[in-house]
């Protein structure tokens, strides 16, 4: 190829590109205005996700198992069978102490009928004494022979009270042959099987509890006062999938660790569907102060790559509008917004929260602009019955 034709090559290609670039059709986008709203400031901490109850379910008794009704990943509902312990042994020394207890009520009856046979004797020996009938001596070896007859009797039928006692017990500890759930888990290990002797103090399984999940966040001791004050039903993130769940109660561990110089903040989070497991990590942007005025965009507007984040700003120009591209420093985050710091951003502009993920700089645009989420807060509340 003659080397003269390059640059015309060149050329043609430029004005190619440059009539492409004028016939590009607008991108069709969604924006709503900057907002300077009075909002509380937010700093970001982070954390991992704690059972609220795990340990392993312990044999109350001795025995050979017969059965361990879980396995690994199993859920069970508080109060569910986990175990079943042979009883035979617990139940021949019940049939035992039921028998005794039959012939202490037997010794009773006897008891009864000696006392009130004494109470006969001594009231004919106080008529006869009376007349001279029998010795004084004779009267009061029958009164003694009474105060026998009751001590006898108050003593058997306190032995069946203490078979009665006994009969509880083994009753109890017949209970504790069958293993149930203490609270609704998810079994993580499986540790004794059938046929195996199980001592008590021995586990069958590990439980990890279901239904609710604890945050446990990491907090400089410096915003001791004020996370008391106004951080009480945050929102957290799992970092691992982004979810976001609000803390149905917050508590602050009143320890303050001497190396870190920080205190644990728990946060209790429902989890209905068993989503969250211990270990995840997590974040929370936490209110750290009282309300002062920021600027405001939807968390849809930031968009991040390679560690910076900017937005896509919509600007009039000669030939239509266009998206431009504007830096900014995310200074923290709340439930639905992210508070920004950005010198080329004022309350009004709009920004693109629908289509900014195909966007370029300075790609024409179509923009079809929203109410901010304050008026729509606002609306929602105009459209609720009184």
């Amino acid at each position: 190829m003659n080397r003269s034709t390059l640059p015309l090559l060149a050329l043609f290609a430029l004005i190619g590109a440059s009539t492409a670039a004028a016939q590009m059709q607008p991108v069709a986008v969604r924006a709503v205005p900057v907002e300077l709203q009075k909002v509380q400031p937010h700093h970001r901490f982070t954390g991992s996700l704690r059972a609220i109850s795990r340990g392993s379910v312990a044999a109350l008794e001795d025995g050979r198992v017969l059965e361990v009704t879980v396995r690994e990943g199993a859920t069970v509902k508080q109060n569910d069978v986990i175990a079943i312990v042979d009883s035979r042994r617990l139940e021949a020394q019940q049939g035992e102490l039921q028998a005794a207890l039959l012939t202490a009520q037997a010794l009773v009856s006897q008891r009864q009928a000696e006392l009130r046979q004494t109470k006969l004797d001594l009231e004919r020996s106080h008529t006869l004494v009376g007349r001279n009938a029998i010795s004084q001596q004779q009267h009061e070896h029958n009164e003694t022979e009474v105060a026998v007859a009751e001590a006898r009797l108050a003593t058997d039928q306190r032995r069946i009270a203490e078979i009665e006692r006994q009969i509880e017990l083994m009753q109890v500890r017949l209970d504790d042959t069958t293993v149930r759930a203490p609270y609704d888990a998810q079994v993580i290990a499986r540790l004794a099987q059938p046929g195996e002797w199980i001592k008590a103090g021995e586990p069958f399984v590990t439980l990890v509890s279901t239904g609710k999940i604890e945050a446990w966040l990491e907090i400089p001791e410096r915003y001791s006062g004020v996370l008391s004050q106004y951080a009480q039903q945050p929102t957290v993130k799992i970092v691992g999938n982004d979810q976001q769940f609000t803390a149905s109660s917050a508590k602050r561990v009143h320890e303050v660790h001497p190396r870190t110089r920080t205190f644990q903040f728990v946060l209790t989070l429902e989890d209905p569907e068993h989503e969250l497991s211990p270990g995840m990590s997590v974040d929370a942007w936490l209110p750290i102060g009282p309300e002062q005025d920021d600027l405001t965009v939807p968390k849809d507007a930031v968009v991040r790559a390679g560690g910076a984040a900017y937005v896509y700003k919509a600007v009039e120009g000669e030939k239509g509008t266009i998206a431009v591209r504007q830096p900014i420093q995310v200074k923290y985050e709340t439930a639905n917004l992210i508070v920004i710091d950005a010198i080329g951003l004022a309350p009004g502009d709009k920004v693109i929260i629908e289509g900014n993920e195909r966007l370029l700089p300075n790609t024409p645009i179509a923009v079809t602009e929203v109410q901010p989420p304050s008026r729509q807060a606002e609306a929602k509340l105009d459209r609720q019955p009184l």
